[in-house]
């Protein structure tokens, strides 16, 4: 719990219960040592310490890593032959996954300092008289209350169930014709999917009911005594001081489903138009239709509707999480395109041949209009061992339905308020007169460094564009075919260049709040709010938007090596690996995004280097492979988590209020190389019986440390799970 004011490292003369003995001090963060409960009253000093990192609590042994999953499927195809140049064909598919994630307990914060924008649990008031107020005076978010912050364990965990089902049909017909000496090929085709979602919540908060049940307990108005199945609330107790009664009245089950459709409608041409100087020139040609739908309908617990004493309506939300309301979208668009392939030399002195693609495609969306990208590609076989080949493209990406109209999801993330004193005493490092212009007060500090951020869709993105190039080259030189160590050997390398304006991406939270601090542009700091008095951020909105551009480059280096065969059978090797020379991303407003090559930053990272190894084995009916998977080492800003000891790339440059050294400098995650390994063996029955057996991580490597990681200190999108050593079998018939 924290009182306002200015910090105090410790809390044993708090006047909390009107005795002259302990006078007040001006701040006071206090939590209960080792579970400490108040017997009858609080006692000074042994039942308060002050709250610091130490104290925090350690979510990562609720968080399920490996998270169970069962799927069922069902599929069928029918193909009906008119005649030789003449087929229809059906198929359809039915899928259902059912699975269960696990998070740790939910944290209820209340005061205004808790950040959650939701009022009941931003302005809450503990009267004195509260059986449970421990303290003997009101609690009041106004004037003498910061923010209560505990996480209920006897609610156990958050457990979300999911059950998704996917229907899909589609139906066609393809033929060829001849027109001349020329074979034309066609086809058409339609199609249309659904997918519906359910997900249950269990383990997530009423806050209107804690509200009520940390409110008056008499019984005049609207209280927890005049409320049906209101049960007062011992937020003030040890583990266990929350009883089965006082979470049935708190816990609901929360029910959210989602739909989404897309139906489509293809046709498509194409052939040899007519000879030319080189060959035949070849075209392709097509229309297609689209329609995409979806909604999103939170439980009811997210939208109540509440009458006005005067008769009008407001619609509030009673969840203890991110508050949304049903929402749903739609668009469609209609594309066409053509293609040409274009002979420009065959067999002469400048090389084996020499071939032109010409692509376009113009497509026409509901929700922003028409856009025309075209496609170029040259294919030089210089000789029978060498291939040159470019090309450049445009694209654009419009926003789904998902980034137009979806509803909000909240991501509590660890952030540094610059406006604020850290958590481990330091000053604060943001322009002071903008702090307080944002209405910080001077001495104020952060009681709170996870702080939720939520991003939801907006219906006013317009589409990301695109432009790419690569170029590159196939070696496959003679002495490597058919000699006694290799019977095939191809070499290649490609250089690519991709840039992308208009990404459909929220700004970095962190970069967002810096730039608010640093400039109090409106685009940075709409959105983010504070509560009056403390200063702190009680919300954060960052919703999409269409950032600046994102450049990068790199280089693709991969070798095929096929050996002879032998007595022991047939063995290739194949060596793949990407280099990433340049990522940069550019705000809207020309601001750097932290992401970069080599950098852990949001829980992800751009490796500058990976390559994957695979040796290859087949004998018969028998085969193996050995598989490496190496991730080149990353860096990361010690950031808030600054008294570890593994930022030892840097000095020491003090120590907290605890006594632990405070290092500066960055943290590196090293590179790491995982193995993988499967036989398999093929039955001669019915199209083939092939079954598999392998293991995945087989040293059972654990992850790099990540400070900034948000899941259980390690980089999820990079690596595999910490003890991710796993065995499979598979089986695959066809008939």
């Amino acid at each position: 719990m924290f009182l306002p004011g200015v910090p105090s490292t410790a809390c044993p003369a708090v006047d909390l219960d009107d005795n002259p003995a302990t006078p007040d001090v001006p701040f006071c963060n206090i939590t209960t040592p080792n579970g400490s409960t108040f017997s009858p009253t609080p006692g000074y000093p042994g039942d308060f310490i002050p709250f610091r990192t130490a104290n925090r609590f350690n979510f990562s042994q609720y968080n399920m890593l490996l998270t169970p999953s069962e799927r069922t499927g069902v599929f069928g195809q029918f193909r009906y032959y008119f005649s030789d140049n003449v087929h229809a064909y059906a198929k359809a598919l039915y899928n259902r996954r059912e699975s269960t994630n696990q998070a740790a307990p939910e944290p209820i914060f209340l005061g205004g300092d808790a950040g959650t924008g939701n009022p009941y649990a931003d302005g809450i008031f503990i009267p004195a008289s509260h059986v449970y107020n421990p303290f003997g005076i009101d609690l009041d978010s106004s004037s003498n209350l910061i923010m209560i912050g505990r996480r209920p364990v006897e609610g156990g965990p958050r457990i979300f169930e999911q059950k998704v089902d996917t229907q899909y049909f589609a139906a066609g017909m393809e033929g060829s014709f001849d027109a001349g000496e020329k074979t034309w090929f066609w086809d058409v085709n339609v199609a249309a999917s659904k997918n519906e979602a359910e997900q249950t919540n269990f383990g997530s908060y009423n806050i209107r009911n804690v509200a009520l049940a940390l409110g008056d307990t008499d019984t005049s108005g609207a209280t927890c005594a005049t409320t049906p199945g209101c049960v007062p609330l011992n937020l003030f107790g040890g583990p266990g001081t929350i009883t089965r009664e006082m979470l049935a009245w708190i816990q609901p089950v929360v029910r959210d489903r989602s739909e989404q459709t897309l139906q489509l409608a293809t046709a498509n041409i194409s052939g040899d138009l007519f000879e030319m100087w080189a060959g035949p020139l070849s075209f392709a040609a097509g229309l297609e239709h689209r329609r995409y739908e979806g909604e999103y309908i939170p439980d009811p617990i997210n939208y109540v509707t509440m009458t006005r004493p005067d008769g009008s309506t407001v619609v509030e939300s009673h969840y203890n999480g991110v508050p949304s309301l049903p929402t749903s979208g739609e668009y469609d668009v209609s594309e066409a395109y053509v293609e040409f392939a274009v002979p420009l030399m065959r067999d002469t002195a400048f090389g084996k041949s020499l071939d032109l693609s010409l692509a376009g495609r113009y497509s026409d969306y509901s929700t922003f209009g028409g856009q025309f990208t075209p496609k170029f590609g040259l294919r030089w076989q210089v000789a029978d061992e060498l291939l040159l080949r470019a090309t450049y493209a445009e694209g654009f990406r419009a926003p789904s339905i998902g980034e137009l109209y979806g509803s909000a999801s909240r991501a509590d993330l660890q952030i540094d308020d610059p406006c604020l004193i850290g958590l481990d005493g330091s000053a604060p490092t943001g322009n002071i007169a903008n702090c307080r212009a944002l209405g910080v007060p001077a001495g104020a500090s952060q009681s709170n460094s996870q702080i939720s951020v939520t991003t939801g869709g907006n219906p006013d993105l317009d589409p990301e564009t695109a432009r790419s190039f690569t170029a590159g080259l196939v070696f496959s030189p003679s002495f490597a075919s058919d000699a006694a160590w290799s019977e095939r050997l191809d070499i290649e390398l490609t250089y690519y260049r991709h840039s992308l304006e208009g990404a459909v991406q929220a700004i970095d939270a962190q970069t967002q709040l810096d730039l608010c601090v640093e400039t109090m542009d409106p685009l940075y700091c709409n959105g983010i709010t504070r509560a009056p008095n403390v200063g702190s951020i009680n919300s954060f909105n960052n919703r999409l938007t269409n950032l600046g551009s994102i450049k990068t480059d790199g280089w693709d280096f991969d070798v095929f090596w096929t050996l002879p065969e032998t007595s022991l059978g047939n063995f290739k090797l194949a060596w793949q690996n990407t280099f990433v020379g340049r990522y940069e991303a550019i705000g809207a407003a020309g601001q750097v995004q932290p992401r970069a090559v080599g950098v852990e930053v949001t829980d992800s990272a751009i490796p500058e280097w990976t390559s994957n190894t695979s040796l290859e084995w087949s004998k018969n009916a028998w085969s193996a492979s050995w598989t490496m998977r190496h991730i080149s080492e990353l860096t990361e800003d010690c950031g808030d988590a600054a008294s570890f000891p593994i930022c030892s790339d840097g000095a020491i440059v003090g120590q907290d209020d605890d006594g632990n050294d405070i290092w500066a400098g960055t943290n590196h995650l090293e590179a790491i190389t995982y193995h993988d390994v499967q036989v398999g063996y093929r039955f001669d029955w019915m199209k083939g019986l092939q079954l598999t057996l392998g293991a995945k991580n087989v040293f059972d490597k654990d992850p790099p440390i990540c400070l900034s990681c948000s899941l259980n200190g390690y980089d999820a999108s990079t690596y595999d799970i910490p003890g991710g050593r796993y065995f499979y079998v598979r089986a695959d018939l066809r008939f």
